[in-house]
């Protein structure tokens, strides 16, 4: 399990294309985290929002990072909200 960075440093997963993962979710209470997920790296678009803590299963891209905005892929998250993901397969 990886936990995100709050910095929005992108996370490459190491599993192949078309793989499954979990992601978690633990939301402090005022701090929201968006999703961000791109194949070549460069060109981001929002794959989901955290305004509560949640647990999914999500299909893996190349890279994801997370972010304090929905509207930009830059934006540091508040410490107190977290965002992990375990690839399953």
């Amino acid at each position: 399990m990886k936990q995100l960075a709050n910095d929005t440093t992108p996370y490459n997963p190491k599993m192949g294309d078309g793989s499954r993962g979990v992601i978690q979710a633990v939301h402090d209470g005022s701090n929201d985290a968006y999703l961000w997920g791109s194949l070549n790296g460069t060109d981001y678009t929002l794959v989901e929002s955290f305004t509560s803590s949640v647990i999914k299963e999500i299909v893996l891209c190349a890279y994801f990072k997370i972010s304090s905005s929905a509207s930009s892929d830059s934006g540091t998250v508040g410490a107190g909200t977290k965002v992990f993901i375990d690839e399953t397969r």
